[in-house]
């Protein structure tokens, strides 16, 4: 933890030297800014859930699907917004807010203010998109207010001051004005505090975007149940992975070091294997090459799993026999991609639908065939019998969610071929999703 603070504090301090030699430089690239958020909200919910405290995320209307902007740095802004406000609250909730405040057509950037740092030009519409933290923590007296944009300033009592660099909200702030808009504050000592930010965020037509078809949301895979052994000696970054993959049906086992992830993988047999490099007990450099020694698991596929940026690092580990390199935080995009590659998954999407999307403007070869039941007009999942669709719409309709995700669990093993119908059910049942489950059953019986 010594060693992750320290290069914490060096990253920060680059940063603040690079902003104040003015050779910090955005690179702007589109993205798909509700999985963006998404995965943002995921990271974080993590630490709150360990501190006992709740965090609600809340969008106020529909948000543009593809936006223009460096997604680095604006990831950089909203987790160190929301680690702040998890670090400062004791009890109570923490409330990430997102909304459009208004839209206007035009270049972005033309107009520049003094001190403001450049803005490449786009000629698309702009969507002004306000990002709010509100959390019920200690809060911060009035006259400290400008103190903590300040570089190594943490405001509060010395004892309750959590470890941190002090950097944080400093760089946050510039890479707002950089980005031209204004990070602000307001607080309450003792009640809490809301930070927010209004940005211009040019929107990319989804028609002219290639990625977006590849960035509908994922519910299953084709084929059978997939092993996967995660390792790593932190809990929460071993969750993270946990959530992202055993709602789409991965069986995941988790290990708590390199030892323990070498015993699990020779009791389990995994398809593929996370493994962090920098642990206790065994570091995963030392577990991937006995794994390799092993005749059983020589070919298993070994994804590494590491914070640091050096080169070095990852030569390294593909040195020992990993066969790729994922680079925390991990998001949720690049973990499946790198499944799809190695395991050769073949995805179940979502079916399109809303926003007047039509079935024609769905590349043909990007939808996934069920056992050869697809339908021109839309998705098909092979449904159970007749009798088992009563009993989970007779539960649907009692709004019994529970039994349900249960009913669900029981057709994964009934037969094969209903395992992505009660997958996609499962994961419906699992975000509490009632009237969805009702339309979705519906629709076979």
């Amino acid at each position: 933890q010594c060693g992750e603070h320290l290069l914490t504090l060096i990253n920060d301090i680059l940063d603040v030297s690079k902003i104040e030699a003015r050779k910090m430089e955005l690179y702007s690239k589109e993205f798909h800014f509700p999985i963006f958020l998404d995965n943002i909200v995921q990271m974080c919910f993590v630490n709150a859930h360990k501190k006992g405290i709740s965090l609600v995320y809340k969008v106020l209307s529909p948000l543009p699907t593809i936006v223009r902007a460096d997604e680095k740095r604006l990831r950089q802004i909203l987790i160190n917004l929301l680690s702040n406000a998890i670090k400062f609250t004791e009890k109570g909730s923490i409330t990430f807010t997102v909304d459009v405040i208004g839209d206007r057509k035009g270049v972005i950037g033309k107009e520049e203010k003094p001190n403001q740092f450049p803005i490449t030009n786009y000629q698309l519409p702009i969507t002004k998109i306000r990002f709010q933290v509100e959390d019920t923590g200690i809060g911060i007296a009035p006259d400290k207010l400008e103190e903590i944009f300040l570089p190594f300033q943490q405001v509060g009592e010395d004892s309750r001051k959590p470890e941190g660099t002090g950097l944080g909200l400093a760089i946050s702030r510039q890479l707002v004005q950089m980005m031209g808009g204004e990070l602000k504050v307001k607080s309450s000592l003792g009640k809490g505090s809301i930070f927010w930010l209004d940005l211009d965020l040019p929107e990319v037509d989804q028609q002219t975007n290639a990625q977006n078809l590849d960035e509908r949301n994922i519910i299953s895979f084709v084929g059978s149940k997939r092993k996967v052994l995660v390792v790593d000696d932190k809990w929460a970054n071993r969750s993270v992975l946990v959530n992202i993959l055993q709602p789409l049906g991965f069986e995941v086992i988790e290990a708590a070091n390199g030892l323990d992830g070498l015993n699990k993988a020779q009791q389990f047999k995994p398809d593929v294997i996370f493994m962090d490099l920098v642990m206790t007990v065994m570091d995963g450099f030392e577990a991937t090459r006995r794994l390799r020694n092993l005749p059983e698991l020589k070919e298993v596929v070994i994804i590494a799993v590491s914070a640091s940026v050096f080169e070095f690092d990852q030569k390294q580990s593909l040195g020992v026999g990993c066969n790729d390199f994922l680079s925390k935080p991990v998001r949720v995009a690049e973990v499946l991609e790198k499944l799809r590659v190695h395991l050769g998954l073949e995805w179940v999407y979502e079916e399109a639908r809303s926003n007047g999307q039509q079935q024609e403007d769905i590349n043909p070869k990007s939808q996934i065939s069920i056992l050869a039941q697809e339908s021109k007009e839309e998705l098909q999942f092979i449904a159970p019998p007749a009798e088992e669709l009563a009993i989970l719409l007779d539960l649907a309709m009692r709004g019994d969610i529970k039994s349900i995700a249960q009913k669900a669990a029981e057709l994964e093993k009934l037969d094969e071929k209903l395992l992505p119908f009660a997958r996609y059910l499962r994961q419906l049942a699992k975000g509490f999703k009632g009237k969805k489950i009702l339309e979705f059953l519906k629709k076979y019986s």
